[in-house]
C-alpha cells in the first residue's frame, strides 16, 4: 500500500474535497492491495491511450481509480492503484485487483509535487457510448475484465490564471467542511456533470473576502465559474452552489470567460449567499 498518497489523499480532503474534486476530500482510501490475508478475486486490466506522452511540469503520479459508485458519497469508496502509471510512453498497461461486484466509472487522478490533490485533478474518466461513464461487472463466471481508456494530461497543464474577490453576505457557519471555487467548460445540471466539467477548483476558502487565483488551462472557455459549500455532514455530491459569476451584459447568467497562455483574467467578483443553503 502506498502510505506517502494516503497521507496526501487524507491531509488534502481534510480541505475538501473531488472530490474534490470534488470535491472533495477526505478519508482513508480503499486501495486495491490491503484487503487482509486473501488477494481479491478479480482484475480490471486496462491499456491507457494517451494523446501525448507530455508530463506536466511538477507531476507526482498519475493513478487508477475504479468507483463501484459515481459520484463517490466518500473518498474511501474508491479502489486506487498503490502505484503511479509509468508516464512518457503512448501506451500504459496496468492492472488493479477487485472484489466481485459492479462499478460505475473508471478514471485517472493526477498529483502534483507542490499542491494538495483536488477533484480538478480527476483528469479523465472512461466514457461509453451513452456519454455517461462506463460501467463493468467482476463476477466469478467473469473475473477479468479488460478494456481500454484514452487520457490527455494536457488537461492539468493550467498555465493561465483568472483573478478576483468573493464576497460572502455574513460569517462562515459553523458546520463548514469546505468552501471553493471551481471552473467548469459547460454549466453542471447534474452530479456527474459537477466532475465531467470539472476543470480547475480551489477549496481553500476561509475568509471573508476572499481574494482567489485559480489556475486555469489558457485555452478554450470557461463557462461557469462558482463558488460552492460543503457541510461537515455532506458526501462528495453534495455541494450547494452560494454564487457564480455573471454575465456583465446579462446579469443573472452565468458570464464565459476566454483564457490565454501566460495571462490572468482579472477583477472577476462573485458575491455569495449563505442563505442558498439548503439546511
Amino acid at each position: 500500500m502506498n502510505f506517502k498518497l494516503l497521507k496526501k489523499f487524507k491531509h488534502g480532503t481534510k480541505k475538501i474535497v473531488l472530490y474534490p474534486l470534488l470535491l472533495i476530500i477526505f478519508l482513508f482510501l480503499s486501495c486495491g492491495e490491503d484487503h487482509g490475508l486473501a488477494p481479491l478475486p478479480g482484475t480490471l486490466e486496462l491499456d491507457v491511450l494517451f494523446f501525448n506522452p507530455h508530463i506536466p511540469e511538477d507531476t507526482e503520479g498519475v493513478y487508477l481509480f475504479v468507483a463501484p459508485q459515481f459520484p463517490p458519497h466518500a473518498i474511501n469508496e474508491l479502489y486506487l492503484s498503490p502505484n503511479s502509471l509509468s508516464l512518457g510512453t503512448d501506451t500504459v498497461h496496468t492492472t488493479l485487483n477487485l472484489p466481485y461486484g459492479h462499478y460505475e466509472a473508471i478514471g485517472l487522478w493526477w498529483y502534483n509535487k507542490k499542491t494538495n490533490s483536488n477533484l480538478a485533478d480527476v483528469f479523465t474518466l472512461k466514457i461509453d457510448t451513452d456519454f455517461l461513464p462506463y460501467e463493468f461487472d467482476i463476477t466469478p463466471e467473469e473475473p477479468v475484465h479488460s478494456t481500454h481508456m484514452w487520457a490527455d494530461l494536457r488537461r492539468v497543464d493550467r498555465d493561465a490564471f483568472i483573478e478576483g474577490t468573493i464576497y460572502f453576505n455574513g460569517p462562515f457557519p459553523p458546520d463548514t467542511y469546505a468552501t471553493a471555487i471551481a471552473a467548469y467548460t459547460k454549466e453542471p445540471e447534474d452530479k456527474i456533470e459537477y466532475l465531467v466539467f470539472l476543470t480547475s477548483m480551489d477549496f481553500t476558502i476561509s475568509e471573508n473576502p476572499y481574494h482567489f487565483k485559480l489556475p486555469v488551462q489558457g485555452k478554450g472557455t470557461i463557462r461557469y465559474l462558482a463558488v460552492f459549500w460543503l457541510s461537515d455532514r455532506s458526501g462528495l455530491d453534495d455541494f450547494q452552489t452560494l454564487g457564480y459569476y455573471e454575465d456583465p451584459n446579462n446579469p443573472g447568467q452565468p458570464g464565459q470567460l476566454k483564457p490565454k497562455p501566460g495571462k490572468s483574467i482579472t477583477g472577476i467578483n462573485i458575491d455569495a449567499d449563505w442563505s442558498k443553503i439548503k439546511k
